[in-house]
C-alpha cells in the first residue's frame, strides 16, 4: 500500500480513514434502525451519512459514482458482519 502526501494509506482510490469514518458513523448513528427497517439492503454512506439505501450493491456503487465521484462514498450490506480479509474488512 502506499502513502499519500499526508501520510494516509490508500487503498484504490478509497482512503483508509473514510471508510473508516463511514463504518464508525454507520454502527454509531443508523445501525439499530437500518437494521430494523432495511435488512439484507445495502447503504450508500458519503461523509459519515447515509445517503441512500439500495435493492443491490451494483445500483448503490453506481449512483455513488455519479453523485461523488469514485473513492468518495462507502457501501455496507445492512444486517451483515463485515468479512475479514487480512487486515482490511469490507461487507461483501
Amino acid at each position: 500500500m502506499e502513502r499519500n502526501a499526508g501520510g494516509v494509506r490508500e487503498i484504490g482510490p478509497v482512503t483508509i480513514p473514510q471508510v473508516e469514518v463511514d463504518h464508525a458513523a454507520y454502527n454509531d448513528k443508523y445501525r439499530q434502525d437500518m437494521e430494523r427497517e432495511h435488512f439484507g439492503r445495502v447503504a450508500l454512506m458519503h461523509q459519515g451519512e447515509v445517503v441512500g439505501v439500495y435493492n443491490d450493491r451494483g445500483d448503490a456503487y453506481s449512483i455513488g459514482c455519479e453523485k461523488y465521484g469514485l473513492g468518495n462514498f462507502s457501501m455496507k450490506r445492512i444486517g451483515q458482519r463485515p468479512a475479514q480479509l487480512g487486515s482490511l474488512g469490507i461487507t461483501l
